[in-house]
């Protein structure tokens, strides 16, 4: 029976499997670049800090070799912007805290960074600011989908986001179900 404690062990679960597809995707579906280099030596060619280098770049390469790229640009692009979807939806359902926009942006740009962050330092990726920017605007619609009336209503009658009474007299903060 779909009831509010079975839902809350649905998201959970979900978030879980969630985190594990992106531990996966994101450092262990990697091998490790330039291990006999030092750091610095690595990091001069796995940064990126100008802004849609790399998408640009992929669309250059797609005007001159046609089809070859395509499916690595979309693998990549398409990818990383559908990668943090989730977290703009998991966040504001799981913690009632992080309902506002501010509090989640906050969380998952940071997490964002983090990522691109570790993924350097643990050569298991490059750190590129398109990366962070594909990453973002994907949570960006996670978050805007989840916010959307109709949406939001629905998640709400199936017991997905935290319901009026879960709200706590003290400070009208919203506690967890």
């Amino acid at each position: 029976m779909w009831n509010r404690k079975t839902a809350r062990i649905f998201l959970w679960t979900a978030f879980a499997f969630y985190h594990l597809f992106l531990l996966g995707v994101l450092f262990l579906g990697r091998g490790g670049r330039f291990q006999g280099d030092s750091f610095w030596e690595y990091a001069k060619y796995s940064v990126n800090l100008i802004p849609f280098r790399t998408i640009w770049g992929y669309v250059r390469d797609y005007m001159e070799q046609g089809g070859q790229i395509l499916a690595l640009a979309f693998r990549n692009i398409a990818g990383n912007f559908v990668l943090f979807f989730p977290m703009g939806i998991f966040l504001p359902c799981l913690f009632p805290k992080t309902e506002k926009f501010h509090k989640t942006a906050l969380i998952s740009i940071c997490t964002i960074f983090g990522v691109e962050l570790l993924q350097l330092l643990l050569r298991r990726g490059i750190f590129d600011v398109d990366d962070l920017i594909l990453n973002i605007s994907g949570w960006l619609l996670g978050f805007a989908v989840l916010k959307n009336p109709f949406i939001n209503n629905i998640l709400k009658k199936i017991y997905l986001l935290p319901q009026p009474e879960d709200i706590a007299l003290h400070g009208g903060e919203k506690k967890e179900a």
